[in-house]
């Protein structure tokens, strides 16, 4: 058990936790390369498809060099056949850092920096039933997560050994869950154990089961889980457009505003 009853977050800390909680290696692949330095927080996975383990999360830079980091940065992704994805937000410096990603043809999406006390009592669909995942109900998991994100079926394998590794690892962080309405898993959530908190994570609910609390039960069915374990507080970063609504709903606030910004 994880007891972090005795760690009260301040604001600031909520922000930073929540800033920090994407950087790791606990989903990692093999050829994952974590570079990292004081102001700056990348990841490059030449196997994964799309964005998934490619992006920059932290930059700091200087003006005189801005350009040239831009440029050395979509070369990095242009390699390996992959789109550059740059989150921006109150850690970025320059403060036109946006600005010059969308010259450049970046379009982007609003982001919300968002956080929740585990221990608020929350009220669930009671036609929707989440479960933890088992080694023996990765299968299901990731070919549920696959079709919610438009992932390639090819992938499946490689995404499946992550997995594999990361419920095997000794301490266990990480926690996946499905959600089910009759015998059917229509949903995929996940969540990492951080020290003094949780970061949720991968929340989706396929198309057709959309509307019947399946993702609001994910995200409670998680919140408990970690009051369970002792941990009060949970952070995620969600989509101004989809997930963020709802979670203000439930009871999350909001942490910071940001945007993430992709190229092709």
């Amino acid at each position: 058990m994880h007891d972090t009853r005795a760690m009260a977050l301040t604001l600031e800390q909520k922000r930073e936790a929540c800033l920090r909680a994407p950087m790791g290696d606990d989903l990692v692949r093999p050829d994952t390369r974590i570079i990292a330095r004081p102001g700056w927080y990348q990841v490059v996975t030449p196997s994964a498809p799309g964005s998934v383990l490619n992006e920059v999360i932290l930059s700091q830079v200087e003006a005189p060099v801005a350009e040239q980091v831009i440029d050395e940065t979509l070369a990095t992704y242009r390699a390996t056949g992959h789109p550059t994805k740059w989150c921006v937000g109150f850690w970025t410096q320059l403060e036109d850092f946006g600005e010059r990603l969308a010259r450049r043809g970046f379009s982007s999406w609003d982001v919300r920096g968002m956080g929740c006390d585990t221990t608020v009592a929350r009220t669930d669909a009671r036609h929707v039933t989440v479960e933890a995942v088992t080694e023996q109900g990765l299968d299901s998991y990731v070919a549920v997560e696959q079709q919610g994100w438009s992932l390639p079926a090819s992938d499946a394998g490689l995404q499946r050994g992550v997995y594999l590794a990361a419920l095997r690892a000794r301490p266990r962080r990480v926690h996946l869950f499905v959600a089910r309405l009759g015998e059917e898993v229509v949903g995929t959530a996940g969540l990492v154990l951080r020290d003094g908190y949780a970061y949720l994570l991968g929340a989706q609910v396929l198309e057709a089961a959309r509307g019947k609390g399946a993702y609001r039960a994910l995200v409670t069915a998680r919140l408990e889980f970690l009051r369970d374990q002792g941990v009060d507080y949970a952070v995620t970063q969600a989509r101004e457009a989809t997930s963020a609504p709802i979670l203000t709903h439930l009871g999350f606030e909001t942490l910071f505003r940001s945007k993430c910004y992709r190229l092709p």
